[in-house]
């Protein structure tokens, strides 16, 4: 329910800088990983320097997002920082409702007219991808609202 914040991105898992970073930010990685209690940004250096790429910069987050990519942040890979500014968070373990993967891929909602409605994809293989609605019913779609955290 805590430690270093790390994306996943073209093959490569890397770290966030926490330029930008408040609690509104944790708080969409918490959800992301199935918390629903409060959040909040660790202090720098609470948890161990990350190694490798550094993959995300300048993230800013209004704390509605379902997912980290969905706040604004700077290219891939474009970064003023060092691994001395790796964000880390605590996430409220109590509320843990964290899914073991028997769910199935993470899924997203994107292009909608706000974090609630969009198209659905589905993340595999490294990559995000769409979902066909061929046979497609409310019932999927209720499945896939409750995956997002929506009751």
């Amino acid at each position: 329910s805590e430690g270093r914040v790390e994306v996943y991105y073209n093959g490569d898992w890397g770290t966030v800088c926490d330029d930008g970073w408040t609690d509104l930010g944790a708080q969409v990685v918490c959800r992301q990983l199935g918390f629903s209690g409060p959040a909040s940004l660790a202090s720098e250096g609470d948890y161990a320097a990350g190694q490798g790429f550094i993959l995300l910069d300048d993230v800013a987050c209004v704390g509605t997002e379902l997912s980290l990519l969905d706040c604004l942040h700077s290219n891939w890979g474009q970064h003023d920082c060092s691994h001395a500014e790796d964000v880390g968070i605590r996430c409220s373990p109590e509320s843990n409702t964290v899914m073991d993967g028997s769910l199935g891929p993470p899924v997203r909602l994107v292009d909608g007219e706000s974090t609630k409605e969009g198209r659905v994809e589905v993340f595999l293989n490294g990559q995000w991808g769409s979902v066909c609605d061929d046979g497609w019913t409310d019932r999927d779609a209720a499945v896939v609202c409750r995956q997002l955290g929506f009751r």
